[in-house]
């Protein structure tokens, strides 16, 4: 892996054929792959015993699958120097996912690791996907959905210290537009909507060098911080702008 690669693992939860899914996925990777060196995917397919109606499973199945996950992780590193990139869960199905430059013996690899759960039906497959469409079309989120991981990162990060979701403060937001003109028209919109224009960066080095730094008196609780940063990323894309993220200060008291 390249030396810059940190795991940025997260997840989100979506629809799967229809049925209600978890997805959890290494997001570190999108800023390396595709990897040249680990051109073959592979996928074990775990089916629950005993899953709820929902096709999720139990508390005891669940940790179960955390152990199913750790051999897999285990015996695929050691033995193919496989890299483990996400898992799926829905519908009574646990998929696991990894990419290798190795695939001779991977079905035996993948059976010394699931012989310790003998009470577990599993499948398992390969293929060649060198442009890792299982990565980037499959597992990876769309963008509204990630948008709404990269919120959840900053609110997890304002908790850990502290702060109280239900005081109103002030959040900041960046936007960058292609014109001048552009980024004016968005001002005006959005001040109707109750944020006020603090600042107007520019970006000489970027594609879209005319910025827009705004603030509103939000709380941080998710539900509010997503409502405001969508609808300022939907009005971003409606103008071919890019919605550069946002932060304000804790209030733990």
């Amino acid at each position: 892996m390249p030396d810059a690669y940190q795991p940025d693992w997260d997840i989100y939860t979506c629809h799967i054929e229809d049925k209600p899914a978890i997805i959890g996925l290494d997001l570190g990777l999108r800023r390396f792959a595709p990897l040249s060196k680990k051109p073959y995917s592979l996928f074990i397919t775990v089916y629950l015993n005993q899953p709820r109606p929902d096709g999720f499973p139990h508390g005891e199945e669940f940790s179960m699958l955390g152990e199913i996950e750790d051999w897999l992780v285990q015996e695929l590193e050691n033995s193919l120097k496989a890299h483990f990139v996400g898992r799926t869960m829905s519908d009574g199905i646990r998929d696991f996912y990894f990419y290798t430059s190795d695939i001779q013996d991977y079905e035996q690899c993948i059976a010394s690791a699931m012989a310790r759960f003998p009470n577990y039906r599993y499948e398992c497959g390969m293929k060649e996907d060198k442009t890792w469409e299982l990565y980037f079309d499959y597992l990876f989120p769309d963008v509204q959905e990630f948008q709404r991981i990269q919120n959840r990162k900053v609110l997890r990060t304002l908790k850990q210290h502290g702060d109280i979701a239900e005081r109103e403060r002030v959040v900041d937001h960046w936007i960058y537009f292609s014109a001048e003109a552009e980024r004016e028209i968005f001002g005006q919109q959005v001040q109707r909507l109750g944020f006020a224009i603090e600042a107007r960066p520019i970006d000489e080095k970027g594609p879209q060098p005319y910025g827009l730094k705004l603030s509103r008196t939000d709380r941080t609780d998710e539900e509010s911080i997503d409502t405001a940063v969508m609808m300022l990323w939907e009005l971003a894309q409606e103008m071919n702008a890019r919605y550069d993220g946002w932060e304000t200060v804790i209030v733990a008291q």
